[in-house]
């Protein structure tokens, strides 16, 4: 099964963004490293350059090991010390994509 997060953050003023984005591009390497099926965007709010959200789509069951990856603990532990508002996550249940779940399912069996 597929577990879908998203995560709304904003950080505090003083934050240096750009090494705030290397991080989470350390962080979004990683959550791929440990599972190709795994997918996560981060955005950054065109209007609010400190707000960021983030879309993840995990293979719930190796979850609970992604979790205890020192990359994700790392990269956790030192993100809240940087929120001002957040981190907020919110489970989400998937309506409708323009991903063909048979097609991944198809990808998963040929590779």
């Amino acid at each position: 099964m597929t577990k879908y997060i998203r995560i709304d953050y904003v950080v505090k003023s003083g934050v240096d963004l750009d090494e705030l984005k290397g991080g989470i591009a350390e962080f979004v390497a990683g959550i791929h490293a440990h599972h190709p099926e795994h997918r996560y965007t981060s955005f950054q709010h065109p209007s609010d350059p400190f707000r960021f959200i983030h879309i993840g789509e995990f293979v719930e069951e190796v979850l609970p090991d992604l979790q205890k990856q020192p990359f994700f603990l790392r990269f956790a532990g030192h993100f809240r010390e940087q929120c001002s508002i957040g981190p907020d996550v919110t489970r989400l249940h998937r309506v409708a994509s323009t991903i063909n779940q048979d097609a991944l399912f198809s990808e998963r069996l040929i590779t």
